[in-house]
Formats: structure tokens, C-alpha cells, sequence
């Protein structure tokens, strides 16, 4: 089968919507620390306490002060889940590959290029590579949960955050215990959170859109669910996916839906962009996750794709 990269002649565009709920805490960090997320009864206290105010690991979060999850992240691990689940099926479906090999140096852009389409798996050809731009991009995933209650088991709750303070002791790694008096406090998102979901691709081929509906139904997976962000080992980050509608825009249709955009720019309709395209129902979703898992099980068998 051929493999067409993002930037060939059209083929076709996809948008994947849906929801992501917290089922544990979740900690996606800035990398950064601060002070300044006690109350000022409880900074006093602290500071009668420990001598001064403990720093705290931040969350990422919006312009609107609640927590955010980056595309970046979430396009991540399901790059890092697939790579797990394919890596065993074949080199043409995942492969670790040094980019920064030499002879890559003595190749032409296009000589690259028809090697990355000749020769890359799958997964590099649907997330990209240092030569080739990915097929799929993911949007940062904003919060759409007003408020939650103030849970009585929640230490230091922001209800304008929607976020708390975890506290957990230090582990010594060669010992495996704890390090006496060494606490470190970390912003967290409880469960019970959600977050709009949204991934777009370009020029995506059947077995890709099938890859990429794995890829979401894997945050439900009761054996290897997708975790995010950090701790995942303490059990952070697991997340429920609702899928929502999956909109679908073909080289065929282009002209009637450019053409329809422009009918409606006076009128009174909503419906434009991506939700005047045509869905992708769940019956054509099963079918493309079917042939993926078809083409799967012949790769095993000793049969290329």
C-alpha cells in the first residue's frame, strides 16, 4: 500500500472530537515551583511549622487559570502506546531508526524523501520524523469542567483551579524507603475532571485512521491503558476517552464543501468548518479498526502489507 505524506496532493483531512475525564490525579507539569499556592493562614502556619513555605510543582494551565493538557503530551503517549503495541508486529510497522546517521547526509531532499515513503514504518510516517512532518497534530486539551465540590479529602483545594496539593515522601532508590524528612507537595487535578479532546490528520490512509482509533480506544484499556502526564506509577494519570463525532473531508467532496462554506457566510446557519463535513459513523469506525487489526494479525503471519 502506498504511504502519502502530509504535504502531497490532497487526499483527505480528519477531525477526531471527543472528551477525556480524570479517573485518578493527574499531574502535567510546567517544570516549574512556587510559593505562592497556600492560603495566607496556611503560609503562616508553615512557616511556624517548617521555617518557610514548602515549594509546590505547578500544573500547566490555561489562560483562564484552570488545568491544561497539551497536545504535545497526549500526542506523545499515544506515540509511545502504539510504538509498545507494534514494535512486535514488523519493522514496516515501527522501528527505532537513527536519524542521525551519516548517510543520510550524502541522500538529496528528494532521495529523503522516497526513502521515507519507501522504507519508514507506519508510525513514523503517521507522527512524523526529523524529515518529514507528522500526518496528525493534537490540540491542547482545555477544561471544560466549571467546578467540582470541595472534596473533604482534598488538602488545600482551589475551587477556581479545580486543582489540590498532594504531598509524598522522597524514596531513596537504593534503599527503597523512605528519606526521613524530606517531603516534596505537587499541584494535582482530581478526578472527576474533563477535557475537550481534538486531533486533526491529513492525507490519513484507512490503516492510519484505524491506528489512531486504537490509539483512543487505549485510554480505556482495562490491561495497558494510556497514562498521562506524571506518576503513572503511583497510579496518576489514567483517563477515561468518550468519543465524540469524527469529521471527514475527501478530495471528492472539497468543491461542495468549499462551495457550501461560501453559501452560508450571510446566512443563518452554524454549521461550518469541520461541522459542515460529513461524519464518520460508528459502524465505518469498527470497520477501519477491524482492518487494522486484519492487516496486524497477516503482518504476524509473515505477510507484508
Amino acid at each position: 500500500m502506498d504511504k502519502l505524506l502530509k504535504g502531497e496532493d490532497f487526499q483527505s483531512r480528519y477531525r477526531f472530537n471527543g472528551q477525556l475525564k480524570t479517573l485518578s490525579p493527574l499531574h502535567v507539569g510546567t517544570g516549574e515551583e512556587r510559593d505562592d499556592l497556600f492560603s495566607e493562614k496556611e503560609c503562616e502556619r508553615l512557616k511556624e511549622r517548617n521555617g518557610k513555605v514548602p515549594l509546590v510543582s505547578t500544573v500547566m494551565k490555561d489562560a483562564h487559570g484552570k488545568p491544561l493538557i497539551p497536545g504535545s503530551s497526549l500526542r506523545g503517549v499515544m506515540r509511545h502506546w502504539l510504538f509498545n503495541v507494534l514494535a512486535g508486529m514488523g519493522e514496516e510497522w515501527a522501528k527505532e531508526r537513527k536519524y542521525t546517521d551519516p548517510a543520510w547526509d550524502d541522500l538529496t531532499q528528494e532521495q529523503q524523501i522516497q526513502a521515507v515513503k519507501t522504507e519508514f514504518s507506519w508510525l513514523e510516517i503517521l507522527f512524523g520524523t526529523p524529515f518529514h512532518e507528522g500526518k496528525i497534530e493534537v490540540w491542547d486539551a482545555m477544561c471544560v469542567t466549571p467546578s467540582l465540590g470541595s472534596p473533604d479529602n482534598l488538602l488545600h483545594w482551589n475551587s477556581e483551579s479545580l486543582t489540590y496539593i498532594d504531598t509524598s515522601v522522597a524514596i531513596d532508590p537504593a534503599t527503597g524507603t523512605a528519606i526521613e524528612h524530606l517531603l516534596y507537595k505537587t499541584e494535582v487535578v482530581p478526578p472527576g475532571v474533563v477535557f475537550e479532546f481534538n486531533l486533526v490528520g491529513q492525507n490519513l490512509s484507512d490503516i492510519e485512521v484505524g491506528l489512531v482509533l486504537m490509539a483512543l480506544q487505549a485510554f480505556n484499556s482495562d490491561i495497558y491503558p494510556i497514562r498521562v502526564g506524571a506518576r503513572g506509577g503511583r497510579g496518576y494519570g489514567l483517563m477515561r476517552f468518550d468519543p465524540g463525532p469524527i469529521y471527514r473531508l475527501e478530495k471528492e467532496g472539497l468543491k461542495d464543501w468549499i462551495s457550501g462554506i461560501l453559501h452560508n457566510l450571510d446566512g443563518e446557519e452554524e454549521a461550518a468548518g469541520y461541522y459542515a463535513l460529513p461524519q464518520l459513523d460508528k459502524a465505518a469506525q469498527k470497520e477501519l479498526i477491524q482492518h487494522v487489526k486484519t492487516t496486524l494479525s497477516s503482518s504476524l503471519e509473515g505477510n507484508h502489507v
